[in-house]
């Protein structure tokens, strides 16, 4: 196996990533959720129940909160502990 251009990344790093893109795959996964059920709320059952707190956008917007903390954790978390090699 030709290893030229490799890098090695740390595990704590790797694991890291993989909790951001858990988070990141769940955010949107309940986002979508709470959409298809805001639809069906609003096009098939026709009720007009429109207010912030409906439980449709509640869900949207924990998806959105679940989706932006893997974001930072990807942001972040991936950084800490790796420093620049000396020149």
């Amino acid at each position: 196996m030709d290893t030229e251009g490799m890098v090695a990344v740390p595990r704590r790093a790797v694991v890291r990533w993989r909790a951001a893109m858990a988070l990141l795959s769940l955010g949107l996964g309940t986002s979508v959720a709470g959409l298809g059920w805001d639809f069906v709320v609003h096009e098939i059952l026709h009720e007009v129940q429109e207010s912030i707190y409906a439980p449709p956008h509640m869900t949207i917007f924990a998806g959105i909160g679940v989706a932006g903390l893997g974001f930072l954790v990807a942001l972040f978390g991936t950084r800490l502990g790796v420093t620049a090699s000396p020149a």
